[in-house]
């Protein structure tokens, strides 16, 4: 991925805590790249980059890996690029919303450029994302799309990309995203059946018909409500705390844990994050400032976690802190195959 092109989805995040409105663009396939790529130079031997996405340590997200613990095992991915593998989060099926989190798009077809690819899936503010990413470097950078649908058909593209005349994408409107400076094509926009727009971005390629491959990948993209199998179920949540972001992610390289998720709520300008994700992998936390030290609970093999400002509230307070608070998830389990719909 082109660092230049990577943004911090944590800090995002915390402006969208504070904020009235959600940010114009949510880059979740950079989800992991920087607060990991950061560790990394600390420590020279940490676990590298989503999206982005993804999942997911942000600058302000940060997972701590035990020092002198066993290396992580290598997550087994599909070996057919152009395909993927059945699975409960890549694959969700059109399903009443019981769980945290639910997508209004899915990839079908994925190019082979996009090696061994891994799903992850975010809404924030009812702003839906989904992100492809390979597990596989290719030159020092990790390929990866990212499809969301936009709010408003007039919606800017990003700074330094303007749009062209694309060819149609189901017989409707598209258009292209070109840079200003080279006039590299990066993305795609198209009108869905639905009357909505939707975009999708490559972030890097390589040996790609780039044009191409986003016509297609565009042309079998499903839209439709889902939920998206998600490990744990809340419950008993405190009523005041808004949840204003949901996301689960796989890696991009496998050295990282197999998938992690985040939920993050707001209160009367201040936040509240739970982080979850398979135990063995080190205390998962949302590093936004003022945060405080992480709360954790072990349960089924799933660690989850919590800080955040509005821990000393009286709700939260009332279950019992965030001690009382992680009480009120329902936990799934690691394994996804145990995640129901």
């Amino acid at each position: 991925m082109r660092s230049h092109e990577q943004r911090d989805l944590t800090a995002r995040l915390s402006a969208l805590a504070e904020a009235p409105a959600p940010p114009a663009a949510l880059d979740t396939s950079a989800v992991i790249a920087r607060g990991r790529g950061r560790l990394r130079r600390r420590r020279q031997a940490l676990i590298g980059v989503v999206a982005g996405s993804t999942a997911a340590v942000l600058a302000g997200v940060l997972l701590l890996r035990p020092s002198g613990g066993p290396p992580v095992p290598a997550r087994p991915a599909p070996t057919a690029p152009s395909s993927l593998a059945p699975s409960p989060t890549a694959t969700p099926a059109p399903t009443a919303a019981t769980g945290p989190l639910s997508t209004e798009a899915r990839f079908g077809w994925l190019p082979e450029w996009l090696a061994r690819p891994a799903v992850g899936y975010a809404n924030s503010d009812g702003r839906s994302v989904v992100t492809a990413a390979t597990t596989t470097a290719v030159l020092n950078a990790v390929p990866d799309l990212k499809l969301e649908l936009l709010r408003d058909p007039g919606e800017s593209p990003a700074p330094g990309t303007h749009t062209a005349t694309a060819p149609a994408v189901a017989g409707r409107e598209a258009r292209w995203l070109v840079t200003d400076e080279s006039g590299t094509t990066t993305g795609l926009r198209w009108m869905t059946a639905s009357g909505r727009w939707a975009e999708l971005r490559a972030t890097v390629w390589y040996g790609a018909k780039i044009q191409d491959d986003l016509l297609r990948v565009a042309a079998g993209v499903e839209f439709g409500s889902r939920d998206v199998p998600f490990p744990v179920r809340p419950a008993g949540v405190p009523a005041d705390l808004r949840l204003r972001n949901a996301e689960i992610h796989r890696p991009t390289k496998d050295s990282e844990p197999p998938w992690s998720a985040i939920l993050s709520y707001t209160v009367e300008g201040k936040w509240l994050s739970v982080t979850i994700q398979p135990d063995g992998f080190g205390v998962f936390a949302d590093g936004r400032p003022n945060g405080g030290t992480p709360v954790c609970r072990v349960e089924k093999g799933v660690r989850l976690c919590a800080n955040g400002t509005a821990a000393g509230i009286p709700s939260v307070q009332a279950v019992g802190g965030l001690a009382g608070l992680l009480k009120q998830f329902g936990v799934l389990g690691a394994d996804e195959r145990s995640w129901t719909r």
